[in-house]
């Protein structure tokens, strides 16, 4: 069993990277059929993840498979490299390989028409096989490369129509603010390496009981930097919102389902060794992040950007819920957020299909199909987008029987127990928390009746609008399903005691809290928390309906009134971070750049280098005349010519007369003897 589970998960991992290097190398053989290689390999994963989610239920609360291989070793330490596939393992797999599969099947409608058609299932299958390999590590190291892996993928995907400068200002954009995250979570690996002398996760939570708190504290902190940076949470959530350049489906597969959830899935793996100093400011982050992000939506027109700020507000639910314990209710979140967003974003690429097409149709190039104030009752000419939107909206809302519902209130009132516990500062989080629920509400129904409701916004756009293609929405079909709470009912509810989901995942452990007690104050604090919720979330939908729907409101009025203290541009200018960033570090970077610059080119090149050659051409120029003029002509000539001078002279004395000869040297040896005399 354990050779063929091997074998399961190495062809789960390895299987995508196939499809990429099919797409890539040969893609082109099949031509617009190509796509049927890539959904073949995925749907495959989907199945073999399936069936260790099956096993899973069987055995129970496991491990199915933990294998490892020393990667490299030396006298002092060594390190592995292995798969490890427990339930939760399992769970994720079967979430990333069906949404995976989902945006297969409905790109091959939406990207038919790109050139770059292979080139596009080639970065599926090499983002696919990079996030598996985060869920299937078993130590954090071989989970940091995988990490890197997502990050490159990722930037492919973004940047796919890189002919545009927005899609390559944002895949840069993505790609350097996942590095800040990365850099401390790599810092944070290496200190819990050489404190604990291991990167296997489940060595990591036993190894660090007797690490010192305060040092476990920082390089937990440390490493959830790459949780921050990944799962775009303040102050590093600036990328995501931009990153929606890329296409749709990638959205809903990246930004939406998997890629944003990786970050959430890491911190959950090590939740067990974060200490509570460390959690209270996770909790904080999250709070901070899934209320204001919040605002920010509310005064979006792009559809995509809507969602996009409802994805960092949601992954916001999910951190603060792992701060203040309720770490079962976060993956659960994660979970249904994957269904009811990748839902969302499919539902909001069908519907940008359907403008491009209709725009295409009148040859219009200015208008922008993504603007909401450009659409407008589209509800019967799309119904089936209509219902998967709205059912999705629904979840998100947290509005009963339906799957966000299910999580949110779990989240919530685990924030609400949090304060009761802790009182002071702590009333942040519930309120935070209940903010959010209620803004999310207020701003994804106000998209609902801005796309759907009420007349249209331009009647000849509307004309020649129709519902997307049966491969399109076969998809949203499936994932409205899978965001009502009726999937996850199983036996009631997922997450009490005896629920699917809680024996699924097991019991709560942790190294420095009483999860005991945590659990009885969420249960405490659970019908507090519903009725605040609903109450919430109720007021919400009520406001967009009175808003947006029946426009009893003046919102234009209603924008300037709220903006006299400023509330309504800093929502609209996202709360001025960009600009912010680009005054601190963008623009004095730029500075130090140019400054960098001008030594470089102005003083270094100019005057050094180029000052030095100046001396040396100068110096060579003197050396030659000298040489030429001095050395040659005058020393080394001359003595030349002297010699010639004197061997003609020397050859006249010879005569041959010898008589001569001896007279010579007679007067010779006369002139050597009076010298010798004079001594």
């Amino acid at each position: 069993m354990m050779e063929t589970n091997l074998l399961y998960s190495l062809l789960i991992l390895f299987l995508p990277l196939v499809s990429f290097v099919y797409q890539i190398f040969f893609g082109k053989i099949l031509g617009r059929n190509t796509h049927f290689v890539s959904i073949g390999l995925i749907a495959t994963i989907f199945y073999l993840s399936v069936t260790f989610l099956l096993q899973s239920i069987d055995k129970g609360y496991g491990t199915i498979l933990d294998v490892s291989a020393i990667w490299f070793s030396s006298t002092d330490f060594s390190v592995s490299l292995g798969i490890l596939v427990d339930n939760i393992t399992s769970i994720m797999l079967c979430v990333v390989s069906f949404i995976s599969l989902l945006v297969h099947v409905y790109s091959t409608e939406y990207m038919k028409d790109d050139p770059r058609y292979s080139r596009y299932f080639g970065f599926l299958g090499i983002f696919t096989f990079s996030m598996n390999g985060i869920v299937l590590a078993d130590s954090l190291i071989m989970m940091y490369v995988f990490w890197e892996l997502v990050g490159l993928s990722s930037y492919l995907l973004i940047g796919f129509w890189f002919e545009k400068d927005s899609a390559a200002n944002a895949c840069k954009k993505a790609f350097l603010t996942n590095r800040v995250g990365d850099i401390g979570m790599f810092i944070g690996m290496m200190i819990l390496f050489f404190s604990v002398g291991t990167f296997n996760i489940n060595e990591l939570i036993y190894g660090t009981k007797s690490m010192n708190v305060e040092l476990l504290t920082v390089a937990g902190l440390l490493v959830f930097m790459g949780a921050i940076g990944k799962s775009a949470q303040f102050p590093l959530h600036i990328w995501l919102p931009d990153a929606m350049e890329g296409p749709t489906p990638v959205s809903a597969l990246i930004h939406a389902a998997t890629m944003v959830a990786a970050g959430v899935y890491m911190t959950f793996r090590i939740f067990p060794f974060l200490t509570p100093d460390a959690l209270a400011v996770i909790a904080v982050i999250g709070a901070i992040t899934a209320f204001c992000a919040a605002i920010m939506a509310v005064t979006r027109n792009d559809i995509k950007a809507v969602l996009a700020y409802s994805t960092i507000s949601q992954l916001g639910y999910m951190t603060m819920a792992l701060g203040v314990g309720a770490h079962l209710y976060a993956f659960f979140h994660l979970v249904t957020h994957a269904m009811f967003k990748a839902c969302l974003f499919l539902c909001s690429g069908s519907v940008i299909h359907a403008m491009h097409h209709s725009l295409h149709h009148l040859h219009d190039h200015d208008t922008d199909p993504q603007d909401m104030r450009n659409m407008g009752g589209l509800k019967n000419k799309m119904p089936i987008t209509h219902i998967a939107m709205l059912v999705s909206t629904l979840a998100i809302a947290g509005v009963p029987f339906f799957s966000g519902f299910l999580s949110k209130d779990g989240i919530l009132a685990g924030t609400l127990s949090y304060y009761q516990t802790h009182l002071g500062w702590t009333i942040i989080l519930p309120f935070a928390g209940f903010g959010a629920a209620m803004i999310t509400a207020f701003y994804m129904f106000r998209l609902i009746f801005m796309t759907f409701y009420g007349k249209p916004n331009n009647l000849d756009i509307n004309k020649h609008v129709h519902e997307s293609p049966f491969l399109m929405t076969i998809p949203l079909i499936l994932l409205s399903f899978l965001s009502t709470a009726f999937a996850f009912t199983l036996n009631f509810n997922p997450l009490l005691s005896k629920g699917w989901f809680k024996t699924l995942v097991g019991k709560s452990k942790h190294n420095f809290l009483d999860m005991s007690l945590i659990k009885e104050g969420i249960y405490q604090a659970h019908d507090q928390a519903m009725f605040l919720s609903l109450l919430v979330a109720g007021l919400g939908i009520a406001t967009s309906i009175v808003f947006y729907y029946f426009k009893k409101v003046d919102v234009d009025r209603i924008a300037k009134i709220v903006n006299i203290l400023g509330f309504y541009n800093l929502s609209k200018n996202k709360f001025y971070i960009d600009r912010i960033y680009n005054a601190l570090l963008y623009r004095p970077f730029m500075y130090l750049t140019k400054i960098f610059t001008w030594i470089d080119w102005d003083v270094y090149d100019r005057i050094f280098i180029n000052g030095w050659s100046w001396i040396t051409l100068t110096l060579s120029k003197i050396t030659g005349y000298a040489d030429y003029n001095w050395l040659d002509q005058k020393i080394i000539d001359g003595t030349g010519h002297l010699s010639n001078f004197v061997s003609k002279k020397l050859k006249s004395t010879q005569s041959g007369v010898i008589q001569n000869y001896l007279l010579s040297g007679t007067i010779g040896l006369i002139i050597v003897f009076i010298i010798f005399q004079n001594l």
